[in-house]
């Protein structure tokens, strides 16, 4: 929600403060970088102190982050604090992905992450769609008091009902253990593999979140409109999960990986073909996105899942890779594609998506080839 409660009206806060498309993309684009760089410090630490006390610090950071930004109105500082916001949502995202593998097997837990993955879909869905009439209502900085309110649930819940899961702890941590872990998890070509595929994904979701909106807004449709129409890819997201939970894991994730990678290529090509012709109606852009959001439910839970069980004994560690390679993957191509002119000319913007689709479709193949090899 941190992210995607920003996404539709990005061009109301370039308004507002009177800057460029490029200062208000660093808006999203340094979330994204503490989102990376925060769950490589978060997760070396839950393996040595454990996950529930990250947690909790975590929400208290992204709620004095959202605080901060409520109060101030130059963009470099904006800038700052959304940082500080990241940084502590980087240790929420991590310690939710560790507790989970911390609980169950692979494959389970893959179900477990796809049901986990299908009630976190209903937040970004909500906050697409009502954003955009929340910031024209009430002021764009009113979109990010609902954060800080659920930042602050997110504490006290978690002080109240959070249990530990993580009890065969590291003894000490210093930084050469820290690296000697990264280390031995980096060596591992299948975690490699994994990880690289689901940031991407990842990465796909966060640059069509950024951009999408110039397009509609140039194919003549409202900020309010773009919220309602785009909430709907959350929604197939949600979609997405429920199969993977009820039928796709069951057939191996691997392969149902690899399905999700090419049904999210096709749905940008097919992207870049409705808008290379011309069409101009909502549809033409969503219907692609439901693609996306369902293959997308298929994907994310099955790559992280792989990936966090292939870092072995360093799950916390693994953990804080991926989550970092998924942050950074949608923080430097959305910083790349806007600069690049991707907010002014959509082919540029939705050719580098579908590029960020053929690597991982690419690295999905070789993770299903070496499952085969391996089982037979």
């Amino acid at each position: 929600m941190g992210l995607t409660i920003l996404a539709p009206i990005l061009p109301l806060i370039k308004a507002g403060l009177e800057t460029s498309s490029s200062a208000v993309q660093q808006l999203l684009t340094s979330y994204l970088i503490a989102l990376a760089v925060g769950q490589l410090v978060w997760g070396p630490l839950s393996d040595r102190y454990g996950r529930r006390p990250v947690l909790l610090i975590g929400a208290v950071m992204f709620s004095l982050g959202g605080l901060a930004v409520v109060v101030t109105n130059d963009v470099k500082m904006l800038v700052l604090v959304r940082f500080i916001q990241g940084f502590g949502a980087a240790a929420c995202m991590a310690m939710a992905r560790a507790m989970v593998n911390d609980a169950f097997d692979r494959d389970e837990a893959a179900r477990q992450m796809s049901t986990i993955s299908m009630v976190l879909s209903v937040a970004p869905a909500m906050s697409l769609a009502f954003s955009g009439w929340l910031a024209e209502t009430a002021g764009w900085k009113s979109t990010i008091g609902v954060l800080v309110v659920c930042g602050l649930l997110l504490l006290i819940f978690g002080y109240r009902v959070g249990q530990e899961t993580h009890f065969n702890r590291l003894q000490k941590i210093d930084l050469s253990s820290v690296l000697s872990a990264y280390r031995a998890v980096l060596k591992k070509p299948v975690f490699n593999y994994w990880t690289l595929a689901s940031g991407m994904q990842v990465g796909m979701f966060f640059c069509l979140n950024s951009i999408l909106a110039y397009q509609y807004q140039r194919n003549g449709y409202t900020l309010s409109e773009f919220g309602a129409w785009f909430s709907l890819t959350p929604l197939c997201y949600l979609l997405g999960n429920t199969f993977n939970r009820n039928w796709f894991v069951s057939r191996g994730i691997e392969r149902a990986a690899l399905v999700g990678c090419t049904g999210s290529l096709i749905s940008g090509v097919l992207m870049l073909i409705t808008q290379s012709l011309g069409f101009t109606h909502a549809l033409a852009l969503a219907l692609p996105c439901c693609l996306f959001g369902f293959c997308n439910g298929i994907i994310v839970a099955n790559s992280t899942v792989g990936a966090i069980t292939a870092a072995g004994n360093h799950r916390g560690t693994g953990t804080g890779i991926v989550g970092a390679w998924q942050m950074a993957a949608g923080g430097i191509a959305g910083a790349l594609i806007v600069g690049m002119g991707g907010a002014q000319n959509f082919t540029i913007a939705i050719c580098s998506v579908i590029a960020m689709a053929c690597v991982s479709v690419m690295s999905m193949l070789y993770v299903y080839r070496h499952r085969a090899a391996a089982d037979s």
